[in-house]
């Protein structure tokens, strides 16, 4: 490691980068002056700022996961600038996947807000998608239903679907459709993903009622040029490139980012097969044959920083084309043979950061506007049977029982505007303003028409806007042990349209228009008992807001639902932790009462609605803790179980349902690992660390079953429910090792893992059945 300084003047002031030994920036370092300041975390650039402090000695301390920690004694009699301090990587284990309480817009010893960071960086040569990473996390499940490219949502806290909100550098990424999610985005484009439970930061000013994910993307200060290929079972390839130029100056840039996937996902699942003689249905192992999914994502940007009138501003063009097949409906009930879904979108955005007042006052300005096309592929007469066989049957048009040719455009507009004030070192106020305008218009010749006319439904726009306000407080108390946050905010939005599909004609004159406006207000409260343990607490009263895809549908099988109705709800969390220097542990615990809930229900098959299914109450607890047990052996574990049950039915018919699980909801699921890191010397500087992940989900269930019937046990953990096999998703343990091999230091990466090795089965969403055991194989290299 090395400190390199300057010294000019009389005022004492340090301000300085953090580098890794390759002299990238280091976004996210820990960097504290003295015990009388406040601790900073260095921005994108790897910057930090120390002013007004008065003649001393000091003790500098930089710190970043995977780093070895940096201290250095420091006479402050001058003015100190352009500090540059490089980082060596850490000499023994690198850090686990999960970190807790990292933000890079935020100090992390002040934070209230509860965060558990996924740290990217350190996963980024395993062959294993960000949904499998993030699966790891206390407290979360990502739900997939299917392979890579499949559907994802997210669990956590007793919160799914849209009620946990999702960003990309702080942005909602509603606008980037399925080029850039969950189920597809490449992890060598992420430095790490920030995951809050219950209120989100001001900064990421949204009508979340769960919490929020947020994709932080790689910072780049010098040029680079990295390349990853992954290969694996069932036909998949993965391939991510991503570039970075700049000047001698840094003050003019670009760069390039792109990755893509392609897999057949044929692997074997388990369905009811129909004898075409007796018409008997029987269980069998059978391929998948129409499964296959492709994408790519290409973004390439230029801008300027560090200018009198622009601290950054970065303009942006990304280009992603998506391709899917589609095997079967919702649930896996029908095999389809041909029917595909496609989205595409060229986008154009711009991103501007400054700052004035001698940087107390810092302004972020984001706008994009493009247009999302979609499209369904429905129009073969016939059908196919699960092992693939086609049978001709001229008079009947597609396989799902709405045929389709779907082509649709959805015009979008987003603008997100961020202003913070820093009053003093202690207190912050940040205004926050995110407006999103889109209006979808399309056509389908195959399509649903308006009752007694030939007019495409489609052809009749779709509006929806939405404006989230949010101005709240941020403030230090008694020397920086507790820190404490209030924000206030106001949600509105503005639908239009007619709710129509192939089963419901509707006329033209059934135009559905909802406008409302809500307040909702939230706090965060954190105190650090002494510099090893904290406890924190949190409280929001919130809306969420239906979104477009939950009025619009996706033009496949989710149909319109127009008159949703907002979720509200109560969330309180709390927790407690000890962090030390071998071993860490926290507790969480939530309380959430929640009214009309909106959920994905398959009760008008073949197609799915989003719909407002009453009340929900709920709380639950989470343990994490992770142990070194020695200096190349770390074991990491987690656990969460909740209680949600639904509320508030009056109908006579429907009382037995008050007290009933949420269902499609798991209870109870944990997670524990094992990762060692060692040098084996065979080649100079190499590096090898291998790992084992196993993950439990308890059964749970696809529709609500009466409260007697739940298993018993302690926290009904014990037998199974006392009901048809066929709506239990059963108990799941998942075994996945690998290792990460790094011959020549870190320009070079090599990385293996098996999947599934038990072969167990695996279920998720609607129990569609996952793949069994497979292998895959990643190669990562550093070319400059």
């Amino acid at each position: 490691m090395s400190l390199t300084l300057q010294v000019y003047g009389q005022s004492t002031q340090i301000a300085g980068i953090v580098r890794n030994k390759e002299g990238q920036a280091l976004a996210g370092a820990s960097v504290s002056i003295g015990d009388s300041f406040a601790t900073q975390v260095t921005d994108a650039a790897g910057k930090f700022s120390f002013k007004g402090i008065p003649p001393g000695n000091y003790t500098l301390k930089i710190s970043h996961v995977g780093y070895a920690p940096y201290t250095e004694t420091v006479l402050l009699e001058n003015q100190l600038r352009n500090i540059v301090v490089r980082l060596d990587t850490e000499s023994r284990m690198l850090d686990d996947v999960i970190v807790t309480g990292k933000t890079e817009t935020q100090q992390v010893r002040e934070q209230a807000i509860r965060a558990v960071v996924v740290d990217t960086r350190a996963a980024a040569e395993q062959p294993a998608t960000l949904a499998e990473l993030m699966n790891r996390s206390p407290g979360i499940r990502i739900r997939q239903s299917g392979g890579l490219g499949s559907q994802t949502d997210i669990s956590m806290n007793g919160f799914q679907g849209r009620a946990v909100r999702y960003f990309r550098d702080g942005i909602p990424m509603n606008y980037l459709g399925e080029g850039f999610s969950l189920n597809n985005v490449s992890v060598d484009m992420l430095e790490r993903v920030e995951v809050y439970k219950g209120a989100l930061p001001i900064y990421l000013g949204a009508d979340a009622l769960g919490g929020g994910v947020n994709l932080v993307t790689k910072p780049f200060e010098t040029n680079r040029l990295s390349f990853s290929y992954e290969v694996g079972s069932f036909n998949t390839h993965r391939v991510a490139i991503n570039s970075y130029l700049t000047n001698n100056q840094k003050s003019i840039f670009g760069g390039i980012d792109a990755f893509f996937n392609y897999t057949d996902n044929n692997y074997n699942a388990y369905v009811m097969v129909t004898d075409p003689e007796t018409r008997n249905q029987t269980e069998k192992s059978v391929e998948l044959f129409h499964n296959a999914y492709k994408n790519y994502y290409t973004e390439g940007y230029i801008g300027i920083r560090d200018q009198p009138w622009a601290k950054e501003l970065r303009l942006s063009l990304a280009y992603f084309n998506t391709n899917r097949e589609q095997q079967h409906p919702a649930l896996m009930t029908d095999p389809y043979g041909a029917l595909e879904s496609k989205q595409s979108s060229l986008i154009p955005s711009i991103r501007y950061k400054h700052s004035l007042l001698d940087d107390r006052l810092e302004i972020e300005q984001f706008f994009v506007v493009n247009t999302l096309n979609a499209g369904v592929i429905d129009t073969v007469k016939g059908y196919y049977d699960w092992y693939g066989n086609f049978y001709s049957a001229p008079n009947r048009m597609g396989e799902s029982g709405r045929p389709s040719l779907s082509d649709v455009a959805i015009n979008q507009f987003v603008s997100r505007t961020l202003i913070s004030y820093h009053l003093n070192g202690n207190n912050t106020i940040r205004a926050n303003f995110v407006y999103t305008d889109s209006k979808r218009k399309g056509e389908d010749p195959y399509g649903p028409r308006f009752e007694g006319t030939d007019q495409d439904a489609l052809s009749v726009p779709a509006i929806y806007r939405k404006s989230v306000a949010a101005l709240g407080w941020e403030s230090t108390f008694l020397a920086k042990k507790l820190a404490y946050s209030l924000t206030g905010k106001w949600y509105n939005y503005t639908s239009k349209g007619v709710e129509t599909w192939a089963a419901r004609p509707a006329n033209i004159d059934e135009m559905v228009t909802a406008q409302q406006d809500y307040f909702g207000i939230s706090t965060a409260l954190k105190y650090d008992i002494s510099p090893d343990i904290f406890t924190r607490a949190s409280a929001e009263y919130a809306y969420r807001l239906p979104d477009f895809g939950e009025l619009f549908g996706d033009a496949i099988w989710i149909v319109p639902s127009f008159k949703l109705k907002p979720e509200r709800s109560l969330n309180l969390n709390s927790g407690a932790a000890v962090q030390k220097e071998k071993f860490t542990a926290e507790i969480n615990g939530f309380y959430r009462e929640t009214k009309d809930l909106i959920l994905l229900i398959t009760n008008i098959p073949p197609y799915s609605q989003y719909q407002n299914i009453n009340n929900v109450r709920g709380y639950g607890i989470e343990l994490d803790g992770r142990w070194d047990i020695h200096r190349f052996l770390r074991a990491t574990a987690n656990a969460t179980w909740q209680s949600l049950r639904l509320f508030g039915f009056t109908v006579p018919g429907d009382l037995w349902r008050n007290g009933t699980r949420l269902q499609n909801t798991p209870y109870f699921f944990a997670n524990a690992g094992l990762v060692s890191s060692v040098k084996p010397n065979i080649f100079p500087g190499d590096f090898l660390q291998v790992y084992a992940n196993y993950n439990f989900v308890r059964e749970f269930y696809l529709q609500t079953i009466a409260r007697e019937s739940e298993p018993g046990g302690f926290l009904g953990l014990g037998g199974s429910a006392d009901v048809n096999s066929a709506v239990i998703i059963p108990n799941q343990s998942l075994v996945n090792i690998g290792f990460t091999y790094k011959p020549i230091g870190d320009k070079l990466a090599i990385g293996f893992e098996s999947k599934n090795i038990l072969d167990e089965r695996q279920y998720d969403y609607f129990r569609v059945q996952k793949a069994g055991r497979s292998f895959y194989a990643k190669i990562s290299y550093l070319i400059h």
